[in-house]
């Protein structure tokens, strides 16, 4: 089970595609049922393919994701970055295993990666402006096999979140740099790999985000709700840094997160966020 609402995107979107069906729409609508959005960057990789060229280019791209903090069927949106880029951290540390007995023997690891993972807290608090911030969470360590066996290699596994290229990169800059003062401190080889992929910040373009919210506040059946940006990461981005678009939330109403097991989507959401991008798209093709 992956609870982050894709079912409810794609019953929304066949309900958009179903309208749109019986009701003649003036342009022509491109329907993009994204595979692999977890991990795999499938917004890139469908790019990449082609998916998107010739007759199949859209002018105008828009993107829904759900919203368990929204109240049910609320369009969510704003101008400027809706979620963050993401990269993928991983960090291996190589020193010598040994007896716990003789340490002197050994170069142990498991004080290396604590070390590390010391500094690193440091990236964000004394390295990044705080009005602009960025997020790093280690969320997976492993190292050793037993308690009297000095470590000689441990694994680290990560992520790093911001609001804007130029924020990931320096990020990601000054995390190969304790990477590499670590190496230099413990006579380790720390190799520090980095993989971003597609998820690239979801940046809204203005000249389209604009009458979208502008729809979306004066339409009478629509509860319009501006939110903040949210470190949360999406390749939908990779595809509005090449098609000019705006990614919007779709709240569903519920007390668990997105990524429980214990998420329960507000099924009253559909119809309603349905009702909203039918409307937005029929005034929107008018213009």
């Amino acid at each position: 089970m992956h609870a982050c609402g894709h079912d409810i995107h794609m019953t929304v979107a066949l309900g958009v595609l179903s309208y749109f069906s019986e009701h003649q729409p003036t342009d022509n609508l491109i329907f993009f049922f994204q595979p692999a959005e977890e991990s795999q960057n499938g917004g890139k990789l469908a790019y990449e393919l082609g998916v998107f060229e010739g007759e199949w280019r859209p002018d105008e791209f828009y993107g829904l994701h759900d919203n368990p903090d929204l109240p049910a069927g609320a369009i969510g949106c704003r101008l400027g970055t809706l979620f963050a880029g993401t990269t993928e951290v991983n960090i291996d540390l190589e020193g010598k295993g040994g007896h716990a007995a003789y340490p002197q023997d050994a170069n142990d690891m498991v004080v290396a990666a604590a070390h590390l993972i010391s500094q690193v807290q440091t990236i964000i608090s004394r390295s990044i402006d705080p009005i602009e911030g960025g997020v790093i969470t280690l969320g997976k360590l492993e190292a050793g096999t037993i308690r009297n066996v000095i470590a000689g290699h441990a694994h680290i596994e990560g992520t790093i979140r911001g609001l804007t290229q130029v924020m990931i990169e320096k990020i990601d800059q000054r995390l190969q740099e304790v990477g590499d003062g670590i190496a230099k401190s413990f006579n380790a080889d720390v190799t520090v790999t980095l993989n971003q992929g597609g998820y690239l910040p979801v940046e809204n373009d203005p000249e389209l985000t604009q009458p979208f919210i502008d729809y979306m506040e004066n339409a009478s059946d629509v509860n319009y709700i501006e939110t903040k940006p949210a470190m949360t990461g999406e390749d939908f981005g990779y595809l509005l840094s090449k098609i000019p678009g705006t990614m919007f939330w779709l709240g569903v109403e519920d007390d668990s997160q997105l990524h429980s097991a214990t998420l329960n989507p507000n099924e009253a959401a559909i119809m309603a966020g349905i009702n909203a991008i039918t409307g937005f798209m029929t005034d929107r093709m008018a213009r």
